[in-house]
């Protein structure tokens, strides 16, 4: 990660087959900075792609982006259905949904645009202040159901988890459940702002979110923190030390929640405009894997994954 960026402490951000499918342009009306396209992905990154979707838009008048939300696993299906052009997933494609893909005559291509950490928040009232991976797997399989046996002072213990659409369900069952099931009473949210909610009314809950759901206002800095949570300090295991999740740990490479963002295109379908030279999608890309995408990026709470840019602590 340290290859792609310049890291300063002192931040100053100073298949059903698609060809044809779907809301498209075609293909001789569409440029890298003109046509339409949609893009679907995680609601945690939607802020970020948004942010960056109307920036791309000032600048070129003539491109139509639309950016809805749904969750990774909805991302691709929508992308192996022509019905989007651009899936922004907070994990990588499974290969049940690569060989989907490949069998409607497409070929997903990964960009990593970000990186993301994904933080384990209680109810500010809580005094746990950290837990490793071995306690997380204990709570989130179901086995620890009390507070108490971690140094809590609540009794009742309720996992508010991502729901199976979105992709931090698939990426914190793959890393500390190794694969396992969530216990029967986790409670699952289809959004991270409902994950949020639930952990600040409940003081017994404990929820995954993406870090940039630790501030509700990106848009000023420093970002106005969201109240009534707190976000724990992690380890992979107690010998390794436990670190908070934020910019400067997830670039580090310190903090064991860290994981890429993704967009995916079907490539297939791309290199029918032009060869991808004329693809809005690609263009789009390449506008958020510019210093100025990268920028943005930074500004709504990522670490930038594709050019050197200066973040603020």
């Amino acid at each position: 990660m340290k290859s792609h960026l310049k890291f300063c402490l002192y931040i100053g951000l100073a298949l059903l087959p698609v060809f044809g499918c779907g809301p498209q342009n075609s293909k001789t009306d569409e440029t890298q900075t003109a046509g339409r396209i949609v893009i679907k992905g995680e609601d945690a990154a939607v802020r970020m792609i948004r942010r960056q979707s109307q920036s791309f838009m000032a600048l070129y008048p003539r491109s139509a982006i639309v950016v809805d939300e749904g969750g990774s696993k909805a991302a691709i299906a929508a992308l192996n259905e022509g019905r989007a052009r651009i899936a922004v997933m907070n994990r990588p494609v499974t290969s049940a949904e690569d060989s989907i893909i490949k069998a409607n005559g497409g070929l997903a291509k990964e960009y990593k645009i970000a990186y993301d950490g994904l933080a384990v928040i209680v109810n500010s009232g809580n005094k746990v202040q950290r837990l490793d991976f071995e306690q997380l797997s204990e709570i989130f399989s179901g086995r620890i159901t009390s507070w108490s046996r971690l140094g809590g002072n609540i009794d009742n213990l309720v996992p508010v988890i991502p729901g199976p659409n979105m992709g931090h369900y698939e990426y914190f069952q793959q890393l500390v459940l190794n694969g396992g099931e969530y216990a029967a009473k986790s409670y699952p949210c289809t959004t991270t702002a409902q994950i949020v909610e639930l952990v600040k009314s409940h003081p017994s809950a404990i929820g995954l979110v993406s870090m940039n759901a630790l501030y509700r206002d990106w848009d000023v800095w420093p970002p106005v923190k969201e109240t009534g949570i707190k976000a724990l300090d992690i380890a992979q295991v107690k010998e390794s030390g436990y670190f908070q999740p934020n910019q400067k740990t997830v670039y580090e490479g310190n903090y064991p929640l860290s994981h890429p963002v993704y967009m995916y295109v079907n490539d297939i379908l791309e290199r029918t405009y032009s060869q991808g030279m004329s693809s809005l999608a690609h263009g789009f890309i390449t506008y958020v894997s510019s210093v100025e995408g990268q920028k943005i990026a930074a500004q709504q709470g990522y670490v930038p994954a594709t050019m050197p840019v200066t973040i603020k602590k």
